[in-house]
């Protein structure tokens, strides 16, 4: 999760995210290799997209399920790396398997944009993190 925080708050408009991996790793108070092995493990469960890894350095895009920026349009982001859309299960987290993992389906998308067009456009997480403050 917090390897997750750490490339939410260094989003940058639909852009790829830049992750060091030695300062991240001090950042976060762990091993070089312990943060290799959780990118690895979100790209895997496709939370995150590898897109190319030199010298230490690796470029991540987000699924727009789990992370974006106001103004993303997920149907372009998802898109990208035929992102699976995340949801959460009735029951939420006491239910047998808490979350929903939707195959990439275009249609899926734009089913879930047009239902929460005002949560892609103008999310309330940002209007009450002071980080993000308008």
């Amino acid at each position: 999760m917090l390897l997750l925080l750490i490339v939410y708050t260094a989003l940058d408009a639909d852009k790829p995210v830049q992750v060091d991996f030695a300062a991240k790793a001090e950042e976060a108070g762990v091993s070089v290799e312990h943060l290799r092995a959780e990118v690895a493990w979100l790209v895997e469960h496709e939370f995150l997209a590898l897109d190319g890894d030199v010298d230490g350095v690796a470029r991540v895009w987000v699924n727009p399920s789990v992370g974006f920026l106001p103004g993303t349009d997920p149907r372009i982001a998802a898109a990208r790396h035929s992102f699976p859309y995340f949801d959460i299960a009735e029951g939420g987290m006491s239910a047998a398997e808490p979350v929903v993992v939707y195959p990439y389906k275009p249609e899926l998308w734009e089913a879930v944009y047009n239902a929460q067009q005002d949560l892609f456009e103008d999310p309330p997480v940002f209007k009450r993190c002071s980080a993000h403050a308008m």
